[in-house]
């Protein structure tokens, strides 16, 4: 083993500075308690009793989460402003002694996808490619698409995509594709599965998401970086959102890239070399990452117990406990990933999310943890239990107004709440007013927003429909939580891509309920206490009007309306990288029924390429190489299942692809034995013993004689 893949314990430490930790969380808990005793001074002014303590212990949670984020961007306004490096990830280490042989070290890029569209997947692949070949050294880099896809029609589309690709690219040796028959342990299993196949092969990996898009130079600098310290187990950039078409898509990466940077200035603050992995758009040291990351199943039932869904958060805490660095390169720009384009889309994917941090609940105190890697636990634990806490703190407040006796006129007055009130909404706002400050008096990225009136507008409007979707996401995040806690679990289902938009029909079905809920409290919190109202309208015109939101929001038409107005205009819209370009430039073909098994049965490359790759994964299995667990392995048919599988070859052949059913086809497609005789099959078969969808595609195929 290298001498650059070993790790001295507590090495670290001297790029870790106690100070900085003590003091960034000095400030959180001096903001957390001058509004806790602002808090506990105004219930005490109303008169103290048990809901009165239930309101205060709530509102303690749930300031000093409000706490915490205020802090990261009030650090980050500060050395921004400043121009410090300070938050930054040095460029070199310590135990750096000579210039790397670049020729030596090689790193495998792996793009785990799973039922993605196709032509977006492999646009962004192809550029990525494209801006790798475009660098010096890019020898040092490989490429691995590794599909977990379930459908049989995306699964020969992807061959066929890849096909295609090294073809145009000539990358048969630089660019390679695995499909895994069964998707055990989901993400992490996938990468599982690479890393025991091919990671003795490779010194580091970059992990990339279907939709992830990143520069050549970045992902070579991200190399150099890892080179030049040796101490360093993995490398996190932070994603910019691109690619938003709807309003509500538009609006998130205006925010992203508008208030990311200062909140990311202030999270490497105190991380400094104990930071987090987000799962993607990161460099890993492979050698430390198969010894140390190897993720066993949570005891107990599901959804808590089973795989560990959100893995990411877990394998950089395993690295840091085994003396390893984890870093955040915030610094480094080229590196991008789309987001969704709707409510109902973002909603879905956060109850992915919920699951997986909920889990992390069981790891929270595990032997051996570092005490920042506890905190970036528990922050994303409390990113989704605030909602519930914010429900049930609005639920005791509203109880507590509707069970006074006294009429109106005589309830205390709720003027003595208005200095915390203004409190909250500093913590609240002045992230924002921070980010537009700091924006001008920088007038390089003040031009890359429009301008300061242009970036101050979208700002407001993006304040405005925060606060109308806030209530929302609350009530998202309180059904997912609360789903979790009676035992139900979510299916890891693929991520709608672009601005398709949300009908009536599903606003409705996914948004009746807060409507219903918001007029209703509206309703009664207007009879018993007017005051109560006003003060409760910012949720309650949120939840009243969340189906019209959900849908005009998700709205492409509208969405670049926005776009030619320069609304939510964000840099890489004014001056566009060649990659985001490339990427997104693509439009989706159409597909047609049953495409992909007619092309893999009657084109001889594309069948060819098929049965080579399962060859391949038999090999593997016959060999013995690489093979751990029964789910992950290319299982060989036994006697009768050759036969079972001749005759649904016979039955596709005589009926048509219409005849099997998913499973079935995906049996057949896994079969070498079947492909190739039904590849033969089908040229050779006189019309009258081949179905009649086989003689049109014959008729219509471009390889036919």
């Amino acid at each position: 083993m290298s001498s650059k893949d070993t790790v001295k314990p507590g090495s670290s430490e001297e790029r870790n500075s106690p100070a900085r930790t003590f003091f960034f969380f000095s400030v959180v808990l001096g903001i957390a308690g001058t509004g806790s005793y602002l808090m506990a001074d105004y219930l005490w002014t109303l008169g103290w009793d048990f809901s009165s303590g239930v309101l205060w212990i709530l509102f303690v949670i749930l300031f000093s989460y409000l706490a915490f984020g205020f802090t990261h961007a009030a650090f980050g306004f500060v050395i921004r402003l400043l121009r410090s490096n300070a938050a930054r990830m040095p460029v070199t280490g310590p135990d750096y002694e000579e210039e790397p042989e670049l020729v030596q070290s090689r790193v495998a890029i792996v793009i785990p996808i799973y039922n993605e569209p196709v032509g977006r997947v492999f646009n962004g692949i192809a550029a990525i490619y494209d801006s790798v070949m475009r660098q010096e050294n890019n020898e040092v880099f490989d490429f691995f698409i590794l599909s977990d896809s379930t459908d049989p029609e995306q699964w020969i589309a992807e061959e066929a995509a890849w096909m295609d690709l090294n073809q145009q690219r000539n990358s048969h040796k630089r660019m390679f594709y695995r499909h895994r028959l069964s998707n055990v342990g989901k993400k992490s299993g996938n990468i599982s599965d690479f890393c025991r196949t091919w990671g003795d092969h490779y010194r580091y990996m970059i992990v990339l998401d279907a939709d992830s898009i990143m520069s050549g130079e970045t992902l070579l600098e991200l190399y150099w970086r890892m080179e030049r310290n040796p101490r360093v187990g993995l490398i996190q950039t932070a994603p910019a959102l691109v690619g938003g078409e709807s309003v509500f898509g538009r609006m998130q990466q205006f925010s992203n890239r508008l208030y990311g940077p200062g909140f990311l200035e202030g999270l490497g603050y105190w991380s400094q070399c104990g930071g987090n992995f987000w799962g993607h758009n990161a460099i890993i040291r492979l050698r430390p990452f198969i010894k140390e990351c190897d993720l066993p199943q949570l005891p107990g039932r599901k959804p808590f117990g089973g795989h560990i869904l959100s893995h990411d958060f877990v394998e950089a805490g395993l690295l840091r406990r085994a003396g390893w660095e984890v870093w955040l390169a915030h610094d480094l720009d080229g590196s991008y990933e789309e987001g969704p384009q709707g409510i109902i889309e973002s909603a879905q994917r956060d109850q992915r999310w919920c699951q997986g941090n909920l889990q992390h609940g069981l790891l929270l105190f595990a032997r051996g943890l570092r005490g920042k890697t506890r905190i970036h636990l528990a922050n994303g634990i409390l990113g989704y239990l605030a909602s519930p806490l914010w429900l049930l703190f609005m639920c005791v407040a509203f109880g507590k107004a509707f069970g006074n006796p006294h009429p109106v006129t005589e309830q205390p007055s709720l003027i003595g709440g208005i200095p915390l009130l203004i409190f909250t909404l500093c913590l609240l706002f002045g992230p924002k007013l921070m980010a537009i400050t700091e924006l001008a008096f920088d007038p390089v990225r003040k031009a890359q927003f429009g301008g300061l009136l242009n970036a101050v507008t979208g700002a407001i409007v993006e304040t405005f429909f925060s606060a109308l979707l806030a209530p929302v996401m609350m009530m998202f995040h309180s059904k997912f939580v609360l789903w979790n806690f009676v035992g139900r679990t979510v299916d890891w289902a693929a991520q709608r891509r672009g601005a398709q938009g949300t009908s009536w029909d599903e606003a409705i079905a996914a948004h009746g309920f807060h409507t219903l809920i918001g007029l209703a409290v509206g309703i009664v919190a207007g009879l018993v206490n007017p005051t109560l109202f006003w003060w409760l309208s910012p949720v309650l015109l949120g939840l009243c009007f969340s189906i019209p939101f959900s849908v005009w929001t998700s709205r492409r038409d509208i969405g670049l309306s926005l776009k030619r107005e320069d609304l939510f205009i964000i840099p890489e819209e004014l001056n566009a990288p060649r990659e985001i370009e490339e990427a997104l430039s693509g439009e989706e073909n159409e597909k047609k029924p049953y495409q992909g098994v007619t092309s893999a049965v009657l084109d001889p490359f594309l069948n060819a390429v098929h049965v080579s790759l399962l060859r391949r994964a038999r090999r593997r299995l016959v060999s013995g190489q690489r093979v751990y667990s029964p789910e992950e392995s290319f299982k060989l048919p036994t006697e009768g299942e050759s036969i079972e599988r001749r005759l649904l070859a016979e039955r596709l052949l005589k009926e048509g692809p219409k005849s099997l059913d998913r499973q079935d086809t995906i049996t057949i497609l896994s079969d070498i034995d079947s492909m190739l005789w039904m590849h033969r099959e089908a040229w050779m078969r006189s019309s009258g013993d081949l179905s009649p969808w086989w003689e049109h595609a014959i008729r219509k195929s471009s390889v036919a004689v």
